[in-house]
Formats: C-alpha cells, sequence, structure tokens
C-alpha cells in the first residue's frame, strides 16, 4: 500500500472510532467514573474494528489538521446524538423515581452514587437500575449497535448536514421526558397523590394534630408496598420506551443525511 492508501485507513478508522465512541460515552452505563477510560476506550475500538469495513470510503485524505478535526468533530456529534436518544430513556427512568422521592417524603434520603459519583435518592437509584436490567435483558444494546451501524451506511464520513427540523425533533424527544416519566411512575404518582389528599382532608378534620409529619412513614410504607405491587407495570413500560427506540434512531440518523 502506498504511504497515501494507509493514511487514508488509519484517518478513516480514527473517524469511526470518534462516532462510535462519542456514542457510548452518551450511554449512562458507560458515562460513569467507576468504569475506566481504557475499558471505555477499547470497547470503542472494538466496535470501531468490527464496523470497519461498513464504511463507505468516501472521505478523502486531509492533510490539513484543521480540517481532519472538524471531520472528527462531525463524527462526534453523530454518535453523541445517536447516544443522547438513547440516554432519554434513563432519564425518563430516572426522573420518575425522583418525582416519587419527594412525594413519598424521600427527597432528603439522598446518598452517593458510586457509579455517577452523585447524590442520588433512593427511588431514583432503584428505577436508574431497573431501566439498566431491562435495557440488556432485552438486547436494546444489540438495537444500538445496529443504530451506529446503520449510520455508517445512511451517513458516510464527514457527509452530515444540520437541519431545523433534526432540532426540532431533538427539542421534542427532550421535553417528552417528563410524560414518560409520568408514564413509567403512573402507578404510583396517583397512588401517592390520593394519600397526600387524604391526609389533607383529615388535618382539615383534626386540625390540632400535626398529621403531614406524622403521615411520612405511612406514605414510605405505602410507596415500598405499591413499588413492589407495580413492577410489573414499570418493567413492560420501560421496556415499551427501548423498543420504541429504534424508529426514532433511524429517523434521526436520516435528518443528519
Amino acid at each position: 500500500m502506498t504511504e497515501i492508501a494507509i493514511t487514508f485507513e488509519i484517518q478513516r478508522f480514527l473517524l469511526v472510532f470518534f462516532r462510535v465512541a462519542a456514542m457510548l460515552f452518551m450511554i449512562p452505563l458507560f458515562a460513569t467514573r467507576s468504569i475506566s477510560a481504557v475499558f471505555k476506550g477499547g470497547l470503542s475500538l472494538m466496535i470501531a474494528y468490527l464496523l470497519f469495513d461498513l464504511v463507505k470510503a468516501h472521505a478523502p485524505v486531509q492533510p490539513d489538521p484543521f480540517l481532519l478535526f472538524m471531520l472528527c468533530a462531525k463524527e462526534v456529534f453523530i454518535g453523541a446524538t445517536i447516544g443522547f436518544i438513547v440516554r432519554l430513556v434513563f432519564v425518563s427512568a430516572s426522573m420518575s423515581g425522583e418525582i416519587i422521592s419527594l412525594q413519598a417524603g424521600l427527597g432528603f434520603a439522598r446518598f452517593m452514587d458510586p457509579y455517577s459519583q452523585q447524590q442520588v435518592s433512593v427511588l431514583e437509584q432503584i428505577k436508574n437500575l431497573i431501566a439498566l436490567l431491562v435495557f440488556f435483558v432485552i438486547d436494546a444494546h444489540h438495537m444500538l449497535i445496529r443504530g451506529i451501524a446503520y449510520s455508517f451506511q445512511e451517513l458516510p464520513i464527514g457527509s452530515m448536514s444540520l437541519n431545523s427540523s433534526l432540532a426540532g425533533f431533538l427539542v421534542k424527544a427532550t421535553g417528552h421526558i417528563f410524560g414518560s416519566a409520568f408514564r413509567i411512575g403512573a402507578p404510583m404518582i396517583v397512588t401517592l397523590f390520593l394519600v397526600e389528599l387524604a391526609f389533607g382532608m383529615l388535618s382539615r378534620m383534626i386540625p390540632q394534630a400535626n398529621i403531614f409529619v406524622d403521615a411520612i412513614p405511612v406514605k414510605i410504607l405505602i410507596t415500598m408496598v405499591i413499588l413492589g405491587m407495580s413492577l410489573g407495570y414499570i418493567v413492560p413500560n420501560i421496556s415499551s420506551l427501548f423498543r420504541g427506540l429504534e424508529p426514532d434512531l433511524i429517523r434521526v440518523i436520516r435528518m443528519m443525511g
């Protein structure tokens, strides 16, 4: 192989690697500090190597470092956008747990999450773990790899274009987080609202009693009971959100083409 051909192949692999790495770093599991950068980089290299033959050789050799940097930035944007769509489901599950924690009086019960290195509530962490388990059980990570492979077919290296429809779709998808969070936690949110309403009426009937303080243990107990009873509702809803991602990924990729 000539020197130009070797340079072309190295640049092509580098660009594939940046797209794959940007996607992985947006997924909560791989975005955590508990997983070493060496492992993340190694996994990105392995996936990039497996997808390398799918990449259309349309990108010319860029002797100019600035132009090469711009190509790398494009690939990072494409990968990050794909990862962002998947991340929204995890954010919905997390927000659902946060809303329920505030309702149940568990908002103050926070601890340091060893994965994200952030203060999270108990229910928020439970919902995060459920979403993570569902992600792997239904093979949603296979869907993610299919999505990144499809992106190389639809978006050859350096061929991305931005348009207003993409920005509008991302804003709309982000706005759906609240609806998805309520959908995931609907049984607990509605139950705790009714419990709060009942205690409010009781406090009006017995104004000398400190009902809201005494009600906290009761709300926590009800929350734990309803959580166990509603797992058969929560898991299928999170699963349906993950299964519905593939059409969204295809749509987003085509919008960038």
